[in-house]
């Protein structure tokens, strides 16, 4: 047994959660706790997105994402189901053991602006899975084929519930031009620790993180939090750091001359939450200890060597691409005021690009569409 396995074992005899495969059902009193003014909520906040959305247009005459601004790398792959899956961890898109799916995934810096690749902070992959089958949710596109997760860098957001959201998204906004303003203004909250933590994450290649959905989802019966980790045989020559003399595009350059000769490989696994108590939707700056939720893996994702950022690709996914995590199966309906809030965002951020781009986004069914 090696020492974190024994570490772990140790805060499991000690926890008081229920045994970890006592999973919950995910529609169970307490997983969700929608609050009765979240609607107006995400809609302010969503309106707070489209004035940074304007900002940016002003700078660069041209209407980006509200989040997740920064293309750092679009690539290609396929999503294999693992092909002894336990029958408990056969839920929706992951319902039949050895399936194959395309993918294509963009890499991206989190932040609202087109960030320097010297300043740290999330990063995130946006990963949409093709040629799905099954019940679509409520309000889904019913001709789609396809299932979208978003991922970032750590494993919670400091952004928390949907109140705390709109409080920092005005402040970003208020102080879009101001990082230093900015920073003094977070340092005044309550959080402020917790509001820091994305500027302590490792600014190193990108192709070396784990990423994690930090939200909760429905997983078939259950609820839980997904994650990829990187299955890279030298990673330590991937964990150097962006210097200050690197090249501001640093991240970006570093994915393309990776993809060039070299494919990527990842563990896509999951959490099974077994008490709200202990596994929160709604608080989603909660991380959950792996002790009482282990990671269980339920696929692989394998990208082949390939150009990650050619000009077509990059102005076909920015421009062309509608993504949403609502936009699903149901079986992976979204969980928890930060996801339910990005049920409102996500389409007023979409009619602003829209808009300002006089670009119509598509539904992208197939991943040959992609360049």
């Amino acid at each position: 047994m090696s020492l974190q396995n024994a570490y772990n074992s140790v805060k499991r005899a000690l926890s008081t959660a229920p045994p970890n495969d006592a999973y919950l059902q995910w529609n169970a009193p307490g997983v969700e706790d929608p609050k009765p003014n979240e609607k107006e909520t995400a809609q302010k906040i969503g309106q707070t997105m489209n004035k940074m959305q304007q900002h940016n247009f002003d700078q660069h005459g041209h209407a980006f994402r509200a989040t997740h601004v920064k293309t750092q790398g679009i690539v290609k792959g396929k999503l294999t189901v693992q092909p002894d899956l336990p029958a408990h961890l056969q839920q929706g898109l992951f319902k039949s053991p050895g399936r194959v799916y395309h993918i294509a995934a963009r890499y991206a810096n989190e932040p609202v602006f087109l960030q320097a690749d010297q300043e740290p902070g999330p990063r995130g992959m946006a990963l949409r899975v093709f040629n799905v089958e099954g019940q679509r949710l409520e309000g889904a596109d019913p001709d789609a084929t396809t299932q979208d997760f978003f991922f970032n860098n750590a494993p919670m957001i400091e952004l928390t519930d949907i109140d705390t959201c709109l409080e920092i998204m005005e402040l970003r906004e208020k102080y879009f031009d101001s990082p230093t303003k900015l920073s003094a203004a977070t340092k005044l909250r309550t959080d402020a620790v917790k509001q820091s933590a994305p500027a302590m994450l490792p600014n190193t290649n990108m192709i070396s993180f784990s990423f994690y959905t930090q939200s909760a989802f429905r997983f078939g019966d259950y609820y839980g939090h997904m994650a990829l980790f990187p299955m890279l045989d030298d990673m330590k020559n991937h964990a150097e750091k962006v210097k200050s003399s690197d090249s501001r595009e640093a991240l970006r350059d570093w994915l393309i001359e990776y993809f060039a000769e070299h494919g990527a490989k990842y563990e896509f696994k999951i959490q099974l939450g077994t008490s709200p108590e202990h596994h929160p939707t709604e608080n989603a700056s909660v991380v959950w200890d792996k002790a009482t939720a282990p990671y269980q893996t339920i696929a692989t994702i394998e990208i082949p060597p390939q150009n990650a950022l050619s000009a077509e690709r990059r102005t076909f996914w920015e421009d062309r691409m509608k993504l949403s995590p609502w936009d699903a199966l149901a079986e992976h309906q979204p969980l928890g005021s930060i996801n339910r809030l990005r049920k409102i965002v996500y389409e007023i951020s979409r009619k602003k690009r829209e808009a300002a781009n006089a670009t119509p986004l598509k539904t992208v069914n197939s991943v040959h569409e992609i360049p």
